[in-house]
């Protein structure tokens, strides 16, 4: 199990800037849905200041992906084209307080998105941006690299099914299909917090209840706290209130709320609110 920290954690159940970006003039991606994570980053850059207005993303992958690409978002904004360009991944990795070794390679997509954008505002090809060097051997030997086998184009393709991908599916269709953290805050409310019907109400309290054994067959538990608007509050305990794979079944909780009630939600753990 992997030890996240709590930014982490809340980038991915709250992320900021997810949705398009309409007015976009800056257009980077990065990964494939074939590999699991694939992250597009938008940027609105003005043309005379070069100074990036606004940023937003759609990725698909883990809750880390996620994480790293609200993170860089984040990170960007307000900045000049030149001062963004300068971000690592590690200034990705030190703004959410650290990730495992094992996760850093979304915060290297995020860095190559970033690149990409850039490179495609400046009409020039993208470069990788450069890790930091090792420090040197004592004795320095030169071995010739082990050539990565690129997947066969059929196995590619077989990925992407299993990951929910119809053929000629768009990115941000499969985001929308598989991501409703992603979908949700696309499709965001701007206007005063609605009251929830009774009907509503109801069918979220039955669809929390019909999932708790998912929880407790971990031994955990989740139980509705409240309902403001489209934002369902639930507590989390046992060994879900710090288990970071809970993520992924409040997700799916989250769609089955989604998906009955025609609109989006979004689903706020809580280990704390009374």
């Amino acid at each position: 199990m992997f030890d996240y920290s709590d930014k982490v954690k809340e980038y991915f159940f709250q992320p900021r800037n997810a949705g398009v970006l309409e007015d976009a003039n800056a257009v980077g991606e990065a990964g494939s849905l074939a590999g699991g994570d694939a992250l597009k980053l938008m940027l609105r850059i003005n043309p005379l200041s070069e100074m990036i207005e606004e940023a937003r993303f759609l990725s698909h992958g883990g809750g880390s992906m996620i994480a790293c690409s609200s993170a860089l978002t984040e990170l960007v904004r307000g900045k000049s084209v030149d001062a963004a360009s300068r971000l690592t991944p590690a200034d990705i990795a030190a703004f959410l307080d650290g990730l495992p070794p094992e996760k850093m390679h979304c915060t290297e997509s995020g860095a190559k998105a970033l690149a990409a954008a850039i490179a495609a505002f400046r009409g020039e090809t993208p470069v990788a941006p450069e890790r930091r060097p090792a420090q040197p051997a004592l004795v320095t030997i030169a071995v010739p690299p082990k050539p990565r086998r690129a997947a066969p184009p059929a196995a590619a393709a077989l990925a992407a099914r299993q990951a929910g991908a119809a053929p000629g599916m768009t990115l941000r269709e499969l985001i929308a299909k598989n991501n409703p953290l992603a979908a949700m805050a696309e499709a965001e409310e701007t206007g005063p917090v609605e009251p929830v019907s009774e009907t509503d109400a109801e069918a979220i309290s039955r669809i929390i209840t019909e999932m708790r054994p998912v929880f407790q067959r971990d031994k955990g538990d989740i139980e509705l706290l409240d309902i403001k608007g489209r934002q369902v509050f639930v507590r989390l305990s046992g060994t879900c209130a710090s288990c970071m794979m809970a993520s992924q079944t409040l997700a799916g909780v989250q769609k089955r709320i989604m998906e009955t009630l025609g609109r989006p939600f979004r689903l706020i753990p809580s280990t704390a609110r009374a």
